[in-house]
């Protein structure tokens, strides 16, 4: 993660170790990073096998942006002709494919997975029914999600994650639901007046979606899925002049996961981004910031099939509803939690 920081900030390309490739798959699942690091020159000088496996994970991630791309305007498209709200979030955003410009100077490094849509609960049904139309195939539906598939059949892809085969799936989220937990947190509403309509389509601004890449590093924390790439998420947007104020302001306004610690592994791995005064005021209001002082940022980053504990998790949340959650989460098994 250091290196592809230094990398992306300008600095001579620093060679990493000489892994074997079995520790490069690995470390690719884990950080999300394989492909940007070969672009910026990190596996120059490493073994044959490890370049060819890199630069075939490079043309694949390739593959599969351009996909979404393609994808993601004729979906919102067709949602905005049949008059259904809709804001698109994450990776889609990310790599510039839902019409406003890749926030990635390597936009074809950035390993899209889905095109995750947050619709007014009671459009619902009508996203559904405009999907199928437009080509998708219901793949799943749950209380908090109906997924479709543009292509594919959905599986988990290849060893780390960046196929162009892998998912092809198109997300519909009904209002916000924190599926971890198993509560609505915010609804719709207030996404839809954080955002700005252009074109007829309803857009997150910065800060706003800011707040969300931030928060899906702390949620994902407990589901032993964090991965660099978001880190270097959120180092892109900071570097487009993303507002902290307008970070800080939505925090509280449109908070849909707990965003403090994930400010704090953004400002341990990239440090001087998050603004001082922002990252003390937040770490303030935990119930057990001291937690953080002691655990260093790479134990974040785990191996699939480890686990971080409940007590990590417990350890940051604030209110009644979450303490709740995190109780009844640790009641689950593995297989249910992951579902």
């Amino acid at each position: 993660v250091d290196a592809v920081v230094a990398a992306c900030r300008g600095a001579a390309p620093r060679p990493l170790p000489a892994w074997p490739l079995d520790d490069v798959q690995r470390i690719g699942l884990a950080t999300g990073l394989t492909a940007l690091a070969g672009r910026i020159g990190l596996f120059d000088d490493a073994a044959d096998d490890i370049r060819s496996y890199v630069a075939e994970q490079q043309t694949e991630v390739a593959k599969r942006a351009e996909r979404f791309r393609s994808l993601t305007p004729r979906v919102l498209t067709a949602l905005a002709a049949a008059d259904v709200p809709v804001v698109p979030v994450k990776g889609a955003l990310l790599g510039g494919s839902a019409g406003d410009g890749a926030v990635w100077t390597h936009p074809d490094t950035r390993p899209m997975s889905d095109i995750d849509l947050l619709v007014d609960p009671r459009h619902r049904a009508q996203a559904a029914a405009v999907l199928v139309r437009a080509g998708c195939s219901l793949h799943a539906s749950e209380d908090h999600e109906d997924t479709f598939l543009a292509w594919g059949d959905g599986s988990v892809g290849r060893t780390d994650g960046e196929s162009a085969a892998h998912n092809g799936r198109v997300e519909v989220h009904p209002g916000w639901q924190e599926f971890l937990h198993g509560y609505t947190v915010h609804g719709f509403d207030p996404f839809e007046r954080a955002g700005r309509r252009t074109d007829d389509q309803w857009r997150l601004d910065a800060a706003s979606f800011a707040v969300h890449v931030i928060g899906h590093l702390s949620s994902t924390v407990v589901r032993a899925e964090v991965r660099a790439v978001n880190l270097i998420d959120v180092w892109f947007l900071h570097e487009r002049g993303m507002d902290w104020n307008g970070v800080s302001e939505a925090m509280r306004d449109l908070d849909p996961r707990l965003t403090t610690p994930g400010l704090w592994l953004v400002d341990r791995f990239v440090p001087g981004v998050v603004p001082g005064v922002l990252l003390e005021r937040e770490l303030a209001r935990l119930r057990a910031a001291v937690t953080l002082t002691v655990c260093p940022p790479a134990a974040l980053f785990r191996d699939p099939t480890q686990r971080t504990t409940g007590r990590w998790r417990a350890d940051f949340t604030e209110h009644r509803a979450e303490r709740v959650a995190v109780v009844r989460q640790l009641g689950r098994s593995a297989r249910g939690r992951l579902r």
